[in-house]
């Protein structure tokens, strides 16, 4: 089950990605595909365009933890292992198969199992994969997402009156791609059936009115929730100590859009107040514009409750530091990546391997990299201060050339 988007903290807060998971096929999405056809925007990319081979692999030295790398490679892992062994991912113009990319994990798996010195693990990854570099127009700008916690309770009181709303019965999904559609569309058609067609989802505007889902429990902070909706997971506390992770489920489909945009664009904030501290102190001091304000942004989220961790749009677990979200229709899902951000907030830089296991719905193009930071004390402040240029490298296994 993808997540649907998190704190992009920044005017371009963003939201994740609809579910890939479609409901079963019924009659009148025939006639939806031939009538988007024409309105689905094309995704693909020039091959060659996104990554490039280097000719030697740069130093790069890996500031973080060996427990969470091998952690975030074994969760890749297992995701290959659901794939067909010969399903195909781009490098740029290079491919390699699911069945390549699971093999050449388990090895650096069983090297990371041996605790090698940094040295040694360079020289394990040089000897094993070939590094591509992306290449987009400008640079790479890196932002980040963590796991918010919400005070929450069962019932609803006078002060817990906001609803976290589980999938509605009536909601609909279908991705084109699974019907033939002549294009590379990014997200699946998302609405309801309405006297023998397809209808849009109604609105956060229409659904906050009273048309929602299953109530899965009550909150008392509306902004809170929102900001997890746009995380895309976070955390329900219960007063008995009882904590829930809550994931996403669904999207009404509606298009995102950045309430920070909106802030800079009348004024209200200037760009570079725009980070997620800066939005929540205006609708902090702005109380009575705060609702629409949050109504600006038609897309909705709904949860469903989680037995175990928060996890991303490859179906598996993400891990705090170690997990990236990227375009799916640009980088390889699932692959060995490296991030290098100078300035990733005040003294702080990134230089890590991490795994592309998460996307995003305005994480789009060879340009977006938004790193997960889980649920530590310092993990909101780190993600919300971050949007800084950076370098992304993508690891491609090695393979035997033909003679």
């Amino acid at each position: 089950m993808p997540v649907e988007a998190r704190n992009r903290a920044i005017v371009d807060m963003v939201a994740f990605s609809v579910s890939t998971r479609a409901r079963p096929v019924v009659p009148w999405i025939a006639a939806v595909v031939l009538l988007s056809v024409a309105a689905c925007a094309p995704t693909l990319r020039p091959p060659g365009a996104s990554l490039r081979l280097l000719p030697t692999a740069p130093v790069l030295a890996d500031d973080g933890d060996r427990a969470s790398l091998a952690a975030a490679v074994g969760e890749s892992i297992r995701y290959f292992a659901r794939l067909p062994p010969d399903r195909s991912l781009s490098f740029g113009v290079a491919t390699r198969t699911a069945g390549e990319m699971r093999a050449a994990l388990e090895g650096l798996a069983e090297v990371l199992a041996r605790a090698p010195s940094p040295a040694e693990l360079a020289t394990e990854l040089d000897r094993r994969f070939e590094v591509y570099r992306a290449t987009p127009p400008g640079h790479v700008t890196f932002t980040g997402y963590y796991l918010p916690t919400l005070p929450a309770r069962a019932i609803r009181d006078a002060r817990f009156r906001v609803p976290v709303l589980g999938r509605p019965s009536d909601l609909l999904t279908a991705a084109l791609a699974d019907f033939g559609a002549p294009c590379a569309c990014r997200e699946q058609i998302v609405g309801r059936a309405a006297e023998g067609t397809l209808a849009p989802y109604p609105t956060r505007t229409e659904i906050e009115a009273g048309g929602g889902g299953p109530v899965l429990a009550w909150v008392d902070d509306p902004v809170g929730l929102f900001f997890v909706q746009i995380q895309g997971s976070g955390v329900l506390a219960f007063p008995d100590g009882t904590r829930r992770t809550i994931g996403f489920a669904a999207s009404n489909g509606r298009p995102y859009t950045s309430i920070g945009r909106v802030l800079v664009d009348r004024g209200a904030l200037a760009l570079d107040q725009a980070s997620m501290a800066g939005i929540r102190a205006w609708l902090r001091d702005h109380p009575e514009e705060a609702p629409d304000l949050l109504r600006t942004n038609a897309r909705y989220v709904f949860f469903r409750m989680l037995d175990g961790p928060p996890l991303g749009s490859l179906g598996v677990p993400v891990t705090a530091g170690r997990t990236i979200a990227t375009d799916p229709a640009v980088f390889p899902s699932g692959a060995l990546a490296f991030v290098a951000v100078p300035k990733a907030g005040p003294g702080v830089a990134l230089s890590r391997l991490v795994l592309n296991q998460d996307a995003g719905a305005a994480i789009r193009g060879p340009g977006r990299v938004d790193v997960y930071f889980g649920d530590a004390v310092d993990a909101a402040t780190t993600a919300g201060s971050l949007r800084s240029p950076g370098e992304l490298y993508f690891f491609a296994p090695r393979v035997p050339r033909a003679r």
